[in-house]
């Protein structure tokens, strides 16, 4: 009996063991590695947070007191608390502040995709030479601002947080275009108004405009009337927007060959074994389906001929003028000449003659594309000379 009851206080004396110092340690240790859990969580979700800050930070000027201010920008998803602004003189590369960092007002907090400005002119009175500014956040990142040039604590000139960049693609050779970038509200823009003349077709342009945060009107004009495209004028938003694009449509142009126009008489009569003149008109006319206007630069008389009997043909010469502009469907003279006939054979006989204008006597460049355009080769009807004897009477 005194054996059972032996057993029974040493199982007793196990179970206590047990309650009192193996089960609190295993409570001890599942809870230290929840603890552990939950702070390697929190870790990393703190360094994630931390690389996902994204801060623009710029200088800029009041448009009105001109002191200086930076423009601090939300660019990233999550939310973002500056605790400290340094103004750096990047030559010594030092803190201009002897005494601590510049930012003395509350510190911003930004949530996602918003915008904040401080004035920074009490930190930078009476410095010259360049700074830029560093911002440090919450979590313990540093960004940094552009480097400025200052002068007694001021810029020259404004600096323009925001850059609108605008391009104009296929505008027409000879065209001139006026991009005019209006604020509508208290944004400003640097410079309003641009104007570029284009030299070739289908010629591209690309401008920068300094511009604050704000809203914007953008037009484009074609030689001082308001371009006839889609989406103009266009309003932007600054942040939001920073590039506009007018296009103006691609040409695919392709020359056309230039048409000859003849103005001679029907009938010339010339007496027996006598010489009579007459004159013989030629223009050229640029057709209706070409695509651009043609300046014609060269007219060569040496490839403008007559065709006939040698013994009634006696001297052909022609007065070409060139250097002028033909517009689709617009014809004009480009020589005018005089045909000089001799009276050979009987009273009676007839001869025809045809002037011929031979293929490239005629050449010109499109306005807009350059191309080369040039006639082919082309006949009069014929003028029909006819002997007499005799005082001749007025041509038929």
């Amino acid at each position: 009996m005194k054996k059972g009851i032996s057993a029974v206080a040493g199982g007793l004396i196990i179970l206590a063991i047990l309650f009192t110092t193996i089960i609190p340690l295993i409570i001890l240790m599942q809870n230290s590695y929840a603890i552990f859990l939950n702070e390697s969580n929190s870790r990393r979700i703190f360094d994630t947070d931390r690389i996902s800050e994204s801060l623009a930070v710029e200088v800029s000027q009041d448009t009105e007191t001109k002191q200086l201010v930076l423009i601090l920008s939300n660019n990233g998803p999550v939310y973002v608390r500056v605790v400290r602004v340094w103004a750096i003189d990047v030559a010594m590369q030092r803190s201009i502040r002897d005494d601590g960092p510049c930012l003395i007002e509350e510190p911003p907090s930004l949530p996602p995709g918003a915008n904040s400005t401080l004035n920074l002119q009490h930190c930078i009175d009476k410095f010259t030479g360049i700074v830029q500014f560093l911002v440090v956040t919450e979590r313990g990142r540093i960004f940094s601002s552009n480097r400025v040039n200052l002068t007694s604590g001021h810029l020259i000139d404004i600096v323009f947080p925001y850059t609108l960049t605008l391009s104009i693609i296929n505008m027409k050779r000879g065209a001139t275009y006026d991009v005019h970038v209006e604020p509508l509200g208290e944004g400003s823009v640097s410079p309003e108004t641009f104007t570029y003349k284009a030299t070739a077709s289908n010629e591209n342009v690309t401008v920068a405009f300094g511009v604050t945060a704000g809203k914007y009107r953008v037009s484009l004009y074609e030689n001082g009337i308001l371009a006839k495209i889609k989406w103009n004028p266009r309003i932007v938003y600054i942040p939001d927007t920073t590039a506009v694009i007018f296009d103006l449509g691609r040409k695919e142009y392709q020359s056309v060959p230039l048409e000859i126009i003849f103005y001679t008489p029907r009938k010339v009569l010339v007496r027996q074994s006598e010489e009579e003149s007459f004159d013989v008109g030629i223009w050229v006319q640029l057709p209706r389906e070409a695509l651009e206007p043609v300046e014609i630069n060269l007219i060569d008389a040496s490839r403008i001929n007559v065709n006939g009997p040698s013994n009634i043909i006696r001297e052909l010469t022609c007065m070409t003028s060139s250097g002028f502009i033909l517009q689709p469907g617009q014809r004009a003279m480009a020589a005018m000449c005089t045909l000089t006939v001799h009276g050979g054979g009987k009273p009676g006989e007839k001869y025809d003659l045809t002037i011929i204008v031979n293929e490239g006597a005629i050449k010109g460049n499109g306005f807009y594309s350059s191309l080369n355009y040039e006639n082919k080769k082309t006949e009069s009807t014929p003028i029909t000379v006819q002997i007499i004897k005799g005082t001749p009477g007025p041509p038929e």
